[in-house]
């Protein structure tokens, strides 16, 4: 199930963000270590997409994190949809998902960053940091399967 954490004085000034996963463990997993930050903080939970876009009708937040794979509707169509209501909103997509079919399409969909699970939790923090700067991001191992594919040196692990 979801959850919103109301903003107080002590986090007015820290970075929103709204994370859309379909695993309760991932969900809470994700906030321990964002909020491990002192300048972030985690508002909103979201099991799914519905969820997800009640709570970004209900306040401000300044990333959303989203899977692809959700119940119900997918987190690529979840992108396109916060992406037509909040153009600004940066959304960093985070999955299990390592095929370049599916970073072409979150891109596509509005996604400002991409990174699979498997990264270091660091990854994950300096994805944030990034977008949050008004950069695009993309691990390092995607952009190195990406490039090998590109050379032609297309070999998995």
């Amino acid at each position: 199930m979801g959850s919103v954490v109301k903003q107080n004085e002590k986090t007015k000034n820290k970075k929103r963000i709204l994370i859309v996963d379909d695993h309760a463990v991932v969900r809470e997993g994700l906030k321990l270590l964002i909020e491990q930050q002192n300048d972030l903080e985690v508002c909103a939970l979201a099991e799914d997409s519905e969820q997800a876009m009640e709570y970004l009708n209900q306040g401000d937040y300044d990333l959303v994190i989203v899977d692809i794979s959700l119940n119900g509707q997918s987190g690529l169509k979840l992108t396109e949809e916060i992406k037509s209501r909040k153009p600004y909103l940066p959304i960093l997509v985070l999955t299990m998902h390592d095929e370049e079919f599916y970073v072409k399409r979150a891109f596509r969909a509005g996604a400002k960053g991409y990174v699979t699970k498997n990264e270091a939790a660091a990854t994950v923090i300096s994805a944030i940091r990034m977008m949050l700067h008004g950069h695009d991001y993309i691990s390092d191992s995607m952009a190195q399967k990406y490039l090998r594919k590109i050379h032609g040196n297309d070999i998995d692990n």
